[in-house]
């Protein structure tokens, strides 16, 4: 969903922005965003998007005792890596190392 029409920013484009680190208010979004001065109906929202992402990440901190940096989630279409399992090598064979 669009935040500002004016300028083309999208919610995406907002929550991206807090993710990588670099914005941590609405003032921060807009520079980054290139958001120049419209209409004025996106501020609602944008501070809107700014406080959620601040309560959520303030919830993080408290549940894992400190703040850890967010990761931006990739594309679907992108290929994963398979994560390691204990005791199983790279081939899928059962590992005989004693540890």
């Amino acid at each position: 969903m669009y935040v500002c029409i004016c300028n083309a920013v999208t919610e995406d484009d907002v929550r991206g922005c807090m993710a990588e680190g670099g914005c941590t208010t609405a003032k921060d979004v807009r520079t980054a965003c290139g958001m120049k001065p419209g209409c004025g109906s996106c501020t609602r929202r944008l501070h809107a998007l700014v406080s959620e992402f601040r309560t959520a990440s303030e919830l993080v901190d408290a549940m894992t005792g400190g703040p850890l940096p967010l990761e931006v989630v990739p594309d679907r279409d992108q290929p994963r890596l398979p994560l390691p399992v204990a005791g199983i090598d790279e081939r899928g064979a059962a590992s005989t190392s004693a540890a």
